[in-house]
């Protein structure tokens, strides 16, 4: 008899133990150190699986597999044409039954989480042409209309239908939980190449529909789109303004609101209702399909990835696009935290951002784990860490060249995972990454230690709180680039680097009781001022001494019109406006200001991406100046205090992004923040871990923010007792984790 059959069921939820999202499983709190192998591969896991058996894990991810004869991606036995059953129409190409014994034959005690991604079965795309996405130049893609409310239905009915399959299997009481991969992880397949608006007959009537809805009449609708002639029987979708010629598209302001960007905005919030409303049905539909309780976690809403561009990065033909529509809004992924409060929604999966996350680098779900955990919901980051030992990558950045890279990477995974919350967990994705001695050495020190954190108290302690407007876009022209500035590469570059620890959060996050009590807040994106959003900040933000870092363009938008009104506003500042696209330079001039006192003597920061109107701080204290337009001197970046008593809190803004490493260190100084390390070194910690991660080699020092006995978290030998700072040398590469014990 099999493994499989002599076990009883199990129940599987997220609570939170000791402060972090935890898997409890039949009411015991469980330590989930995980490998996904690449199950859709015959004979794969039986050569991989054995090195990760002997340190007995929790748990493996297998996948549904496609179908054994098919000839195309997405070919499902349980989705077949307009056939959709838990009863499987054709054979799978690799014996899921098979995959799940063998596990469980070599790991009893361990445990299953399904990969199930049924993308658009390429029949039933065949059999419904006029449900499909059709771009503005007439090419009709093998890619569902987000209109299409059969294909919604569809996703919701296979998803239900793998959940009662798998159920039903001989191993189905080992199963905790489900992976389900959105159609290209949420976000639309169109937008990678670029194409925004769908112009198919689905779409149009679609969009009338929901235009007449909101506005009600032809005047109304004139009006909030700036044409006299447009009526709500003829209205067209839109067409992608940024596919114009280079000087239209250069010429076209970034920051936009009401009429001048009325049809794109309206189309955006229609995505928007598309999307939440697919995705609400797929979270009912597998929740209702389980008899047993079960974690089921999607792959989506990668907020803090804001700005990325799929083909610009992985594709090695592609050039990086000079203008492109920011992925996220055009796939309707905005307003996320409804979907995340969804009962159906137990939490994300997601890879690690794949730009930076070599040695040197940082370890950052694209998802947004930070408001996943706040909830207390469960968050899986997928460490799919390219190795010397099946280089397939042949030398790409994040490979790691040897076991000490592996170790530095794969230690800052687990402490990335350990100090915001979330489950870092191994997966080979296309190669054979971790089949060798000396990484699985490093491993089984992982499962051992990850084994022990479960039981350490987590506290988010104040960090630099980085907040983000995810319906940012709706007062933009649309361009992603922006974003990938002011978020991303400000992540990557200064942020993660300052010596502070960070968080990402959703700006939605800020309402709730159990938000952290950080004193230093950034918003690259904060563009719309509302009463009810100023209110919510005066609220938690704008108080108690914090101090608030605004990006550029902070509050230049009121919903309607695009001025400094509005920012003024919001920051606190009196402002100069040009109305132009300009490139960002601020290069600081006052160095005996606590936030800018030690600076190099050149710092100067910014990028040479030109976007616009610029509005320039015109009062308080000038730190810096904008290498402007025509030489003008304008301020670049200053400071102001604004209120007295407990409203009495520190306003900055700066015209440029990315900001350095040591001016955020600073800024953190100022604000109350605790500054774990003096070099620009990459830093990660809660209550009971604090880790370390650098290239470069010498003496490094932690300072505490209590006193603390310091152990190696690794090897568990005590590093100092009763300290509130230590020192140790590292030897670059490296990642030093440590546990402190009060």
């Amino acid at each position: 008899m099999s493994v499989a059959n002599v076990a009883s069921p199990v129940d599987a939820e997220v609570r939170l133990h000791l402060g972090r999202p935890t898997v409890f499983i039949n009411g015991v709190a469980t330590a989930l150190p995980m490998y996904s192998p690449i199950t859709w591969r015959p004979g794969f896991l039986q050569k991989s699986g054995p090195g990760f058996f002997q340190h007995k894990m929790g748990a493996y991810m297998i996948g549904l597999p496609q179908a054994a004869d098919g000839k195309e991606w997405g070919e499902s036995p349980l989705w077949d044409g307009d056939t959709i059953t838990d009863k499987p129409t054709r054979a799978f190409k690799v014996d899921i039954d098979a995959q799940a014994n063998y596990i469980l034959e070599n790991d009893p005690g361990a445990y299953l989480f399904v990969r199930n991604a049924p993308s658009a079965d390429p029949q039933w795309n065949r059999l419904h042409p006029d449900q499909m996405f059709v771009n503005e130049a007439g090419e009709r893609f093998k890619i569902p209309s987000m209109a299409s409310d059969a294909y919604w239905d569809c996703c919701a009915r296979v998803m239900a239908a793998s959940v009662r399959y798998c159920e039903g299997r001989a191993w189905g009481h080992r199963i905790i939980g489900y992976w389900y991969g959105l159609e290209h992880e949420g976000t639309y397949f169109p937008l990678f190449d670029g194409w925004l608006f769908d112009h198919s007959q689905l779409m149009r009537e679609r969009w009338r529909t929901w235009l007449r809805a909101k506005y009600g009449s032809d005047a109304a609708l004139q009006a909030a789109h700036g044409d006299a002639a447009v009526t709500l029987d003829t209205v067209e979708v839109p067409r992608d303004k940024l596919r114009g010629p280079t000087q239209a598209t250069a010429a076209s302001l970034y920051w936009q609101a009401g009429k001048d960007n009325g049809p794109m905005r309206d189309y955006f919030l229609l995505l928007k209702d598309l999307f939440h409303a697919g995705v609400r049905k797929i979270y009912d539909a597998q929740v209702t399909a389980s008899p047993r309780k079960r974690i089921f976690l999607t792959d989506a809403f990668k907020q803090p990835m804001q700005g990325w561009t799929n083909f610009g990065f992985f594709e090695p033909t592609r050039h990086w696009p000079a203008a492109y529509p920011e992925t996220l809004a055009g796939s309707g992924s905005m307003g996320v935290a409804d979907l995340l409060d969804h009962p159906g929604c137990g939490g994300l999966v997601t890879p690690i951002d794949y730009q930076l996350r070599g040695v040197g680098g940082i370890t950052e779900p694209e998802g947004c784990a930070d408001s996943v955990a706040l909830r207390g919901k469960y968050f899986l980051a997928e460490c799919d860490i390219r190795t010397f030992n099946d280089d397939v990558e042949k030398g790409s950045y994040g490979t790691a060249k040897d076991i000490r890279e592996f170790a530095a990477i794969n230690y800052r995974n687990i402490a990335s995972g350990l100090t915001r919350g979330y489950n870092p967990y191994w997966m080979d994705l296309v190669g054979d990454w971790f089949n060798h001695p000396d990484i699985h050495a490093v491993i089984g020190r992982s499962v051992d230690l990850l084994r022990r954190a479960v039981d350490w108290p987590h506290e988010t302690p104040p960090c630099i709180a980085m907040v983000l407007d995810d319906a940012a876009s709706l007062d933009t022209n649309g361009t992603g680039n922006f974003f990938n500035e002011a978020i991303m590469t400000e992540l990557k570059l200064g942020l993660s680097r300052c010596g502070v620890p960070y968080r990402i959060y959703l700006l939605e996050d800020l309402a709730r009781d159990n938000f952290p009590a950080h004193k230093l807040f950034y918003f690259p994106n904060l563009f719309r001022v509302t009463e009810a959003k100023l209110q919510l900040l005066k609220r938690k933000v704008l108080r108690n001494g914090n101090v608030v870092v605004w990006g550029p363009g902070s509050g230049i938008s009121d919903g309607e019109k695009i001025g400094v009104e509005s920012a003024s506003r919001l920051t606190g500042f009196a402002f100069d406006l040009l109305p132009l696209n300009f490139p960002r330079r601020t290069q600081i001039t006052q160095f005996e200001h606590a936030i800018t006192r030690g600076l190099p003597a050149d710092t100067i920061y910014g990028s040479p991406l030109a976007y616009g109107p610029v509005i320039y701080p015109m009062d308080g204290t000038l730190l810096g100046i904008s290498w402007t337009k025509a030489g003008k001197y304008r301020p670049g970046l200053a400071v102001k205090a604004i209120g007295t008593g407990a409203e009495a809190w520190t306003s900055v803004f700066t015209t440029a992004v990315p900001l350095p490493a040591n001016l955020w260190r600073n800024l953190a100084r100022v604000s109350g923040t605790h500054v774990y390390c003096e070099s620009n070194d990459h830093v990660l910690a809660d209550s009971s871990v604090v880790a370390l991660h650098s290239i470069q080699s010498g003496p490094k020092t932690l300072h505490l923010p209590r006193r603390c006995t310091v152990e190696d978290a690794i090897t568990r030998e005590v590093v100092a007792r009763d300290v509130e700072q230590f020192s140790f040398e590292l030897k670059a590469p490296e990642t030093r984790l440590f546990h402190l014990r009060v």
